[in-house]
């Protein structure tokens, strides 16, 4: 439906120089005509299937488009993402002032139906925090097309993972935080990717995750992977990177308590992670104290207790989402 309008915006761009590589994954819609209509006008688009040997993905097609794709920087786009006519020329320009980084984000904007009724940033950056505080506890700063990546270190990094059905830009946001600090934001810029409000700003809600109990066990043990990439990757988590995560762990192992009545497994979590985290036992049985506590009460928005600002490094903040950001502060349009 909208995917015309992407590779339109794409084909409108001022800076010349550029491939798109698109990977239909066997859409069932008019998805493939388009594509081969586009590479039928302009050379610079090559149409691909992907091949009946390969699984069906977003990130098996995202690696396809990747072995096929001849450039020293990629850009990944959604196919309802919407570029500026300057998207291009404006990241070029800023990697070319700022080279040798392994990876540049910029600003992007959210809008429903047309691009000029967009009111809202995807995110804001500011410096009270690390980015991968923030991205740790979900308050992504760049979605899929914020960031554009820096060719040999995409390819090692290793980071679109083929079996991953879910949260797989936030996994490569989060892959990409933890290797390395040789990047920048240019979020002064106005933004030149327009995201569609929908599915994707579901990144920050709780309930698809949690929901499902299957869906839930599988969150908590990519937070689980995460940790461990970043454990094998040499990367120590500063005291707030450390809270961020422990917060969402706690959040979601919480939620196995709460919502489907799996005490025994949210004790043996908590548990364990009480042990890795090697935690105060005072601060073990609070978490018990709080879980009791917001079972009690049916209702985790509506209980009383919070958590003690004192302690904030030392125990999850079981309202961590509370703090994401994304979509809520407006464009700022110049006069």
């Amino acid at each position: 439906m909208y995917l015309e309008e992407c590779l339109d915006s794409v084909l409108a761009q001022s800076y010349s120089n550029w491939e798109c590589i698109i990977v239909d994954d066997h859409s069932t819609d008019d998805s493939w005509n388009i594509i081969e209509s586009f590479s039928k006008r302009n050379k610079r688009f090559q149409a691909y299937q992907r091949p009946s040997y390969l699984p069906k993905g977003g990130n098996v097609c995202r690696k396809f488009a990747l072995s096929r794709s001849k450039g020293t920087h990629i850009l990944f786009l959604d196919s309802d993402d919407v570029l500026m006519p300057f998207c291009l020329a404006q990241r070029i320009q800023k990697i070319e002032e700022n080279q040798y980084l392994d990876f540049w984000a910029f600003s992007t904007a959210l809008f429903q139906e047309k691009v000029s009724d967009a009111k809202f940033l995807w995110n804001i950056d500011h410096e009270k925090e690390s980015d991968l505080t923030r991205f740790l506890r979900m308050d992504a700063l760049w979605q899929t097309s914020g960031a554009i990546y820096e060719r040999t270190f995409l390819i090692h990094l290793n980071g679109l993972n083929s079996s991953r059905m879910f949260w797989q830009d936030y996994e490569l946001h989060l892959k990409a935080l933890i290797s390395t600090e040789n990047y920048r934001k240019f979020f002064d810029l106005p933004p030149d990717v327009f995201i569609r409000d929908g599915d994707k700003s579901s990144l920050s809600r709780s309930t698809p995750f949690t929901a499902d109990i299957d869906i839930l066990k599988e969150r908590i043990e990519f937070l689980e992977e995460i940790i461990n990439f970043a454990t094998e990757n040499g990367k120590d988590f500063s005291p707030k990177e450390f809270h961020s995560i422990f917060s969402f762990q706690y959040f979601l192992i919480l939620q196995l308590f709460l919502k489907h009545g799996e005490f025994s497994l949210f004790k043996e979590k908590w548990k364990l992670y009480a042990y890795q985290k090697k935690i105060s036992f005072h601060a073990y049985l609070k978490g018990y104290y709080i879980a009791a506590k917001l079972k009690l009460s049916n209702r985790l928005k509506s209980v009383t207790i919070r958590p003690n600002r004192k302690q904030k490094i030392d125990f999850p903040d079981f309202l961590i989402l509370d703090k994401i950001e994304i979509g809520k502060h407006p464009i700022k349009f110049q006069s």
